[in-house]
């Protein structure tokens, strides 16, 4: 697996290529767009540190995709400790949702990475103190599910977006919505107090995504509540 930087007009192209056929799945779930024998993603030519977020992606992208797909062992608790460490003080508000949000309940759901939410006033400070472990930068989506969208890789792939559209409450609210954002809870793990959505908004979360697997790990630990 090898990658190539490109330049076109006011653009810089992330180009992967030379892959197992294994990876395919993985980089379509990360929303690479095919392109040839390749796969690209593509962002701003005027992108801050662009330079310095390459040469960390050619250090790290084949760790993260390896994780991404199972390939090999993924140290989210390591990472989700760290970068506990390097926001707390910071006076940033952020939670945590996906798969980890369940596991640090106790539901073992297997993460392949890990999803922060922050508020879009605070991904200035978010980028300074991650600058040296943004693998793609965290800029404005123009109208996607959130308003910004990022990643970092700290020991794991750790997703960073802000400020989630209402659409993804439609037809229901999930974990990563704007309902989820008004209704947190704290959950306490390894010694700290981190926000997290309704367990219930997990559940339908995955009976979305039709991952019966991990909806019947959270109906289990639901039914333990009661």
């Amino acid at each position: 697996m090898k990658v190539r930087f490109e330049e076109y007009e006011n653009n810089v192209i992330f180009r992967v290529y030379d892959f197992d056929s294994k990876y395919e799945k993985v980089l379509k779930m990360c929303y690479y767009e095919p392109d040839s024998s390749s796969y690209i993603k593509t962002f701003p030519r005027d992108t801050k540190n662009i330079k310095q977020i390459q040469s960390y992606y050619s250090s790290n992208f084949k760790e993260m995709f390896d994780q991404l797909g199972y390939f090999k062992p993924i140290p989210w608790e390591k990472a989700l400790l760290e970068f506990f460490d390097k926001i707390e003080g910071q006076q940033i508000n952020w939670w945590l949702t996906g798969s980890c949000a369940a596991c640090i309940r106790g539901i073992p759901l297997s993460p392949h990475d890990i999803d922060i939410m922050v508020d879009s006033a605070d991904i200035n400070k978010v980028n300074e103190i991650f600058k040296d472990y943004i693998i793609e930068p965290i800029l404005d989506t123009n109208g996607w599910l959130t308003k910004e969208f990022g990643v970092i890789f700290l020991h794991a792939r750790i997703d960073i977006a802000s400020d989630p559209q209402t659409c993804l409450d439609d037809p229901e609210p999930i974990d990563c919505g704007p309902y989820a954002r008004a209704n947190l809870e704290e959950v306490r793990w390894r010694g700290h107090l981190i926000k997290v959505p309704p367990v219930n908004l997990q559940l339908n979360a995955n009976k979305r995504r039709e991952r019966l697997d991990r909806v019947a790990l959270i109906e289990e630990y639901m039914q333990k509540q009661k």
